[in-house]
């Protein structure tokens, strides 16, 4: 199942989409407005106003007339929200200050709005009890509740239950028609709401086993969830509002009677009617208000000898018309609008929202204050985030009634926690987890308790969350948290954990193995182990090969963040693995009580959650996975509470918040097709044509599109002055074109008596916007609602200017440093001059120490350091004299690290050489048999002790990679009796490098000076010598492809191992080198040799590539001036960004001159 239907809304929800409902068990964000603590049912506080102020009437003497038809009842029914409230409070003024008066309403903060209406208009005033008819039920509930073992459940509560009656019924083969969906991630979801529904409307299982289709199904699980409510001792929604009527109607009942206000309260199910007439029946005096439109409401107030009243105004203005006419099926005179209805549009809903902010400040300007508008949103998922950011953009205050949605990094954390243990401790799921920056920093060992914030389940519903916490509650909106952090420290070390996460290695997770793979704690001590003696030879490998290269320090540090890591996750992964399959919800919920400190920094939220579920603690056994997948949708978003005070903010809800209430602006966004209305769906696991054959007042089609209506009376109803209409002329999310809802055509019916084409009706509203896509500001830089629109709007008027507008917009590089950094960087980059701003072109007196001591003849570079000059002068200042290094990409498990692979072909080659010389083979002379034997026995003990060390993830990979190896490495050794005249003296020949064993035993620890000035150190893989002469061979082992052309001695100044190699040879040993070479050893380098002859012409063509670089260094040129197609490969195209070789070309080349003279060199 994708989804259900809101039972008090029918509005349809996808899964995992946020719904914002007023109607269903509220949270405690609707308790916020009160404040006492201590109080039970009677609040108020005193209020007091300037004297003067009129005392309220004295009420009718006299006993009240008893029963429903008594003249003490009154009903109001009106389209106008204003008249409503009007009527309401002529019959609280009709009672003396001090007087104990009900006020109940669909939300508490709606008949909040009266109250304080009243205490600001009288002088003192107390005795009015304010709630919201949920909330009464509650507590008039409670106590018999808690009589008999029983404690009302959440609405994740009721969801669990369903959870687990479906799994029961699934595994006992009880479902027929609803098993190929049971199994869907919505399918509890669903369930729950709709056997909520047909709780509420007193259906029991009976009726339903006569149904085809779903109906056995339902029939069965509605048992089976009464059942298992019966043994956890929990109520829902339907029993709730049951116990309280049945409390209610005793003879004993403790319920004082008082007169009661009963302000736009639903009537949607059988359930809270049968309560809400029990209110009134108890109630010496009522006045009953009900919107126009409200049918369920309007059809139990006929049903009963109640007299009602139908009040409209008298105003001929757009707004009376519009109440009085919509959805009438008698067609409204024709007359033209009076300019109260203001219609536009915006392509797509965010630039709709900024358009409505726009309106809010000519509103504001107008002298109407914030909190006498309101915004009232058909579709909070489309349009509650992209309005929160414009009004946040004009720095308007905004009220959400119903709080904001906003993902919880905790919840999330925490869910991806679950995941990792569902899936046999998944190495993605647990880097998923760190990422989300949860790692605490303390532990303090002590259990925190936490109460729900479920309207019936909170113990304090007082209590406000406005700028402080509950219990150290984290605040939602800054994510800090008021709980001491004095406490014991974790393992960990404090240095590890860095805003919230781990320092971790790069992509560490697609370095161990996936949760198919990791079969437990054991694994993962293996595998971070192989882990970190893999970095330790990536390491030897670089210093063998480049001591100069940026990336040893950061695989070091990658080696110390593995240690954190190391220490971090395996006290947790082992924790885990003593958890049960199964166990009772009491069971999973104090394990994950006490196992949330331990893994989120801000873990209330995530408890606040599990302390909806512990009423629940009886049911079971369930496993993690259905634990898990309750808990997911609320741990996804956190839903941050609205401030206790509205006022002085615009206020944002549902149509349905605004019952009970008026306001002077209203805006309705959303009046497009798809949104407003919505589709009316169908209960996906009871549909009408079954609900018909109930004949129980279940909602059917008819009942939603009826509902689907009064949303829009609702809306209309609550303006006083002016109402903007809007839709979104573009559908953002799929970039298709939307149009007008048949509503929008209905308003303009009502209002001027005809109906307009939907052409016509779209020009009408984009004329009145003007907002265009091409260009977000608005024409006129006064009406911007942010600096941003502001230079837009001043930008786009000196673009289409005629007359002189040079330097006009100037005054922009004066507001923001960073854009006049930007723009001068471009503009300077971009001129034919070289500039400090292309990068380092000069020296200056603060570069030149730094400078002198990066020259050759001042420190030691390795020759894989010097051919990053030639490439890009830039990219060898970054890399050899700043230690850049770009972040390692981590190799996909298909393969062996290149790094890796390649210490491991030298190391076996170096130890193949040794075993020729300790045995005396001669390779062109001995038997093939014999030398492969040696090559084989070589290869197998380094690839043992290598698969020993790094434990890798995947043992196939391994073995295919090192038989790959093999392969190559014998093709390479049959090659060598071809080079029978030269003998293996020196093998990895290191100068200038800290020792280790694989170092050959005359290795120098001091670096070589070439020519007496150029200092260079790095390792020869091979020296050859010609057996009885002191003729050398210098050879460079390559593991990867050859990529140079043919006949090169130094390639451009890219490839100088051959030349600089042979020359830091010939002084170290005093011999002569006859030739310098590559040899790609492997089949992905074709098994080929390329040899430079060394003579005097090549030899001092290596003195003048030392000489070109160290000039270059010397004088501060060190330009981004790259080779054709070299920024496609560098690592530091970030920091030049794009187009620097288009750039170059229009620069003079003279002082680059050298660099283009070496590139020269072949």
């Amino acid at each position: 199942m994708s989804g259900h239907e809101c039972y008090h809304c029918k509005q349809w929800v996808e899964e995992g989409e946020a719904h914002e409902c007023l109607t269903t068990i509220e949270t405690g964000a609707e308790e916020v407005a009160s404040r006492d603590e201590e109080r039970s049912v009677v609040t108020d506080a005193v209020r007091r106003v300037p004297a003067g102020a009129v005392p309220r009437q004295e009420p009718p003497k006299g006993p009240p007339e008893k029963g429903l038809g008594g003249g003490g009842h009154r009903v109001v029914i009106s389209a106008s929200a204003a008249v409503r409230l009007r009527e309401a409070r002529a019959f609280l003024d009709a009672f003396t200050p001090g007087t104990e008066i009900l006020l109940l309403g669909a939300s508490r903060r709606a008949v909040d709005d009266v109250a304080r209406g009243i205490g600001m208009e009288n002088a003192a005033t107390f005795g009015l009890h304010r709630l919201s008819f949920t909330q009464l039920a509650a507590r008039l509930a409670a106590a018999s509740l808690a009589s008999r073992g029983w404690a009302p459940a959440s609405t994740l509560g009721h969801e669990a239950v369903a959870a687990r009656a479906s799994s029961e019924a699934a595994k006992d083969e009880a479902l027929k028609y609803l098993l190929p969906v049971s199994s869907a991630p919505g399918f509890p979801k669903a369930l729950a709401h709709t056997l909520l529904d047909l709780r509420l409307a007193g259906v029991s299982a009976n009726p339903l086993t006569r149904l085809p289709q779903s109906g056995p199904d339902l029939a069965g699980l509605l048992d089976r969830l009464e059942e298992l409510m019966v043994l956890a001792g929990v109520c829902d929604r339907a029993s709730l509002f049951d116990e309280a009527t049945r409390v209610l109607t005793s003879p004993d009942a403790s319920w004082l009677p008082m007169p009661t206000l009963l302000l736009d309260v639903p009537f949607d199910s059988e359930a809270e009617a049968q309560f809400l007439w029990a209110v009134i029946e108890r109630s010496p005096q009522t006045c009953l208000t009900i919107p126009d439109g409200d049918l369920p409401a309007i059809t139990q107030v006929r049903e009963r000898p109640l007299p009602s009243e139908f009040l409209d105004e008298d105003e001929g203005t757009d707004l009376t018309r519009l109440t009085r006419h919509l959805f009438r099926l008698d067609p409204p005179p024709e007359r033209e609008p009076t300019g109260e209805l203001v219609w536009f549009s915006a392509p797509g809903e965010g630039r709709e929202c900024v358009e409505i902010a726009r309106r809010i400040l000519v509103e504001a300007a107008a002298g109407v204050r914030f909190d006498e508008m309101a915004v009232l949103v058909r579709s909070p998922p489309q349009y509650q985030g992209v309005l929160e950011h414009a009004l946040a953009r004009a720095r308007i205050p905004a009220y959400f009634d119903s709080g904001v949605r906003r993902p919880h990094p905790a919840g999330r954390a925490f869910l991806a926690m679950l995941n990792c243990c569902v899936e046999n401790f998944s190495a993605k799921r647990f880097a998923e987890y760190l990422s989300l920056a949860q790692v605490p920093l303390n532990v303090d060992g002590r259990e925190t308790w936490v109460e729900s914030r479920d309207e019936v389940l909170s113990a304090q519903p007082g209590r406000s969350p406005e700028g402080a916490s509950h219990n150290g509650i984290l605040d939602p909106l800054t994510g800090a948290s008021e709980r001491s952090s004095e406490g014991h420290e974790t393992d960990v070390d404090p240095s590890a954990i860095v805003s919230g996460t781990l320092r971790a290695p790069w992509k560490w997770e697609s370095l161990l193995v996936e949760s198919a793979v990791i079969g437990g704690s054991e694994r993962w001590v293996r595998r971070l182990d192989g882990l970190a003696e893999q970095y330790r030879l990536m390491i030897r490998e670089l210093k063998d090969d480049d001591p100069d290269s940026a990336r040893i320090p950061h695989i070091e540090r990658e080696l110390a963040n593995l240690q954190h890591l190391r220490a971090f996750a395996l006290p947790l992964v082992e924790h885990v693995s003593d958890w049960p399959d199964q166990a009772t919800w009491g069971d999973w919920l104090r394990r994950l009580e006490g196992f949330a400190p331990r893994v989120l920094r801000t873990p209330e939220h995530l408890l606040r959650v599990l302390a909806d579920l512990r009423p629940m603690a009886t049911v079971g056994p369930v496993s993690l996975a259905e634990v898990r997948d309750v808990l997911s949708g609320r741990l996804l978003s956190l839903a941050v509470e609205p401030p206790a005070d509205r006022y002085g903010s615009v206020f944002v809800g549902s149509p349905h918040q605004v019952r009970g209430r008026a306001f002077r602006v209203v805006f309705a966004p959303g009046l497009a097709e798809r949104l407003f209305p919505q589709k009316p769906r169908e209960d996906p696991l009871l549909l009408d044509e079954l609900r018909h054959e109930l004949t129980s007042g279940l909602a059917v089609r008819d009942n939603r599109a009826e509902r689907e209506r009064l949303l829009l009376r609702l809306t209309v109803g609550a303006v006083t002055d002016r109402l903007y209409a809007s839709f979104p002329r573009i559908e953002s999310s799929k970039a298709r074109s939307r149009v007008p809802s048949f509503y929008a055509l209905e308003i303009m019916r009502a209002i001027t008596g005809r109906v307009p084409d939907r052409e016509t009706l779209e020009r009408m509203a984009a004329s009145e916007s003007q907002a265009s896509l091409a260009w977000p500001a608005p024409a006129e830089a006064m009406t911007a609602i942010d600096p941003f629109e502001h230079d837009l709007s001043v930008l786009r008027r000196l673009m289409f200017s005629t007359g002189e507008v040079k330097g006009h917009a100037h005054y922009m590089l004066t507001l923001n440093e960073c854009l006049k950094r930007s723009v001068t960087e471009r503009w300077a980059r971009a001129r034919r001059v070289w500039s400090k701003f292309d990068g380092l072109v000069r020296v200056t007196d603060r570069t030149r120490p730094f400078l002198e001591g990066q020259r050759l003849t001042a420190r030691p570079y390795s020759v894989s350091a010097l051919q990053l000059y030639a490439a890009c002068p830039y990219r060898f200042f970054l890399s050899a004299a700043y230690g850049l290094a770009p972040l390692k990409e981590a190799e996909p498990l298909q393969r062996m690290d290149p790094l890796t692979k390649g210490r491991l072909v030298h190391q076996v080659q170096a130890e193949f050489f040794r075993a020729v010389q300790r045995e005396q083979i001669d390779i062109a002379a001995a038997q093939v048999e014999r030398v492969l034997d040696t090559l084989d026995e070589t290869l197998t003990r380094i690839a043992a002790d290598y698969y020993q060390r790094l434990s890798p993830a995947i043992d196939r990979v391994w073995h295919d990679e090192i038989a790959a190896i093999r392969t190559d490495l014998r093709v390479w050794v049959d090659q060598l009796a071809s080079h029978g005249e030269w003998k293996p003296w020196l093998l990895e020949f290191a100068f200038g490098l800290l020792g280790h064993a694989g170092h050959d035993p005359k290795s120098l620890r001091d670096p070589i000076t070439i020519d007496g000035r150029f200092v260079l150190r790095g390792a020869v893989d091979l020296v050859e010598r010609k057996p009885g002469t002191r003729i050398l061979r210098v050879t460079d082992h390559k593991t990867s492809k050859n990529r140079s052309p043919h006949r090169w001695v130094i390639d451009g100044g890219t490839q100088l191992q051959p030349v600089l190699y042979s020359l830091a040879v010939e002084e170290a040993t005093g011999c002569s080198v006859e030739a310098g070479r590559i040899s790609y050893c492997t089949s992905a380098g074709g098994f080929t040799d390329h040899v430079v002859p060394m003579d005097d012409r090549v030899r001092r063509t290596g003195i003048e590539v030392l000489e070109i670089v160290d000039r270059a260094v010397e004088f501060g040129m060190l330009p981004p001036a790259p080779t054709e197609e070299a920024c496609t490969w560098c690592d530091f195209l970030p920091v030049c960004g794009p187009d620097q070789e288009r750039r170059v070309k229009d620069k003079p080349l003279d002082p680059i001159g050298d660099l283009l003279e070496l590139r020269g060199h072949r």
